[in-house]
Parts: structure tokens; C-alpha cells; sequence
């Protein structure tokens, strides 16, 4: 191998941080030119009349995701002062 001198050795490792950093800068370039070459065309608003709502007896479904979110949720409130205890959902009711 050749020696390098400490001088020579600081300006090669200039030189490639600033040509990192050239190449970093370049890349930052082009990806926001994206935004403005493939730009999407807008078209006119459309107008949308507002129909009568209904209003269901019941607007919220009752499945298992939704008891199982509830179920956590309460869960996660009641331990939250108390880190140790443990908890076991026996049922699961709604109430109005």
C-alpha cells in the first residue's frame, strides 16, 4: 500500500462527504420535481344534493370486533392505575 499523509487523508474524506451530500441533494431534487411533473388534473367540482337521512333504531352494529374493542378498552381504563391486578370479561352488555 502507499502512505497517505494525514493532510491527504482529511481532503479525501471532505471530498466524499461533500459528494455524498451532492448526491443526497440531487435525489431530494428530483423526488419533489415528481410532485409537480405528475401532477394529477383536477376537474370541475360536482355539485351533490344532500337526500333525507333515516334515522335507523339502531345506528350501531353489535358484532364481535366491536364488543371485543369495547371489551379491551375497559379493560384498559380499569388497570390503569393499578398495573398488577388481573381481569377476566365474563359479559358483555350495551347500555343505552
Amino acid at each position: 500500500m502507499t502512505d497517505i499523509s494525514l493532510l491527504k487523508g482529511i481532503t479525501i474524506s471532505i471530498t466524499s462527504i461533500v459528494m455524498v451530500f451532492l448526491v443526497l441533494l440531487g435525489l431530494l431534487l428530483i423526488l419533489t420535481s415528481f410532485k409537480y411533473i405528475f401532477k394529477e388534473k383536477t376537474e370541475k367540482p360536482i355539485k351533490i344534493e344532500n337526500a333525507p337521512v333515516q334515522m335507523q333504531k339502531d345506528p350501531l352494529e353489535e358484532d364481535e370486533e366491536t364488543k371485543t374493542v369495547a371489551a379491551l378498552t375497559a379493560l384498559i381504563l380499569a388497570n390503569e392505575d393499578q398495573q398488577d391486578k388481573h381481569y377476566q370479561v365474563t359479559s358483555i352488555k350495551r347500555v343505552k
